[in-house]
């Protein structure tokens, strides 16, 4: 397999030492862009003494960053979630799992505040919903990174521990 199939390929399976692996670069390169744009954030001239967004940049320099830096951004994010659908396919788990550990807590979290803010939901309610969505995030993080995948082959390909 090469480097593009284990990135961007849908198909077939992905051990769990493989997962760790792609993590292991991917988290610390998406803090790398994290603190490029701070950086560059911090570097326009009034735009947080004015409380406005960051803006655009404007000459090509700096265009070709961001162009550069949402180019990463995407194969990062495309190539994250190719991984964590062949690490769900390795647990005998269809793709759409990854809006159940990834997609739903978020959405949770998102119906809790709304609530907070408008004053509907009591503290118990507010509690119950945040709780659910950790235990959406904990339950995700067991089986995609800690839980083996089915011994043999299954319905996504063979088994990739499996020795030919």
């Amino acid at each position: 397999m090469g480097w593009r199939d284990f990135l961007f390929s849908f198909r077939g399976r992905l051990g769990r030492g493989s997962f760790w692996l792609y993590n292991a670069i991917a988290v610390p390169l998406l803090a790398v862009l994290v603190v490029a744009l701070w950086v560059y954030a911090l570097s326009v001239p009034g735009a947080y003494e004015n409380g406005g967004p960051t803006p655009f940049p404007g000459d090509p320099l700096g265009i070709a960053g961001a162009v550069l830096f949402f180019a990463l951004l995407a194969a990062i994010l495309l190539a994250g979630t190719a991984i964590t659908v062949r690490r769900l396919h390795d647990r005998d788990r269809a793709w759409w799992w990854i809006l159940v550990f990834l997609l739903a807590p978020d959405v949770i979290l998102t119906l809790a505040e709304i609530l907070d803010e408008s004053g509907a939901a009591n503290e118990s309610l507010l509690f119950i919903l945040q709780f659910a969505a950790l235990a959406l995030v904990v339950w995700g993080a067991i089986e995609l990174g800690f839980l083996r995948g089915t011994v043999g082959a299954n319905r996504y390909g063979p088994d990739p521990l499996a020795v030919p």
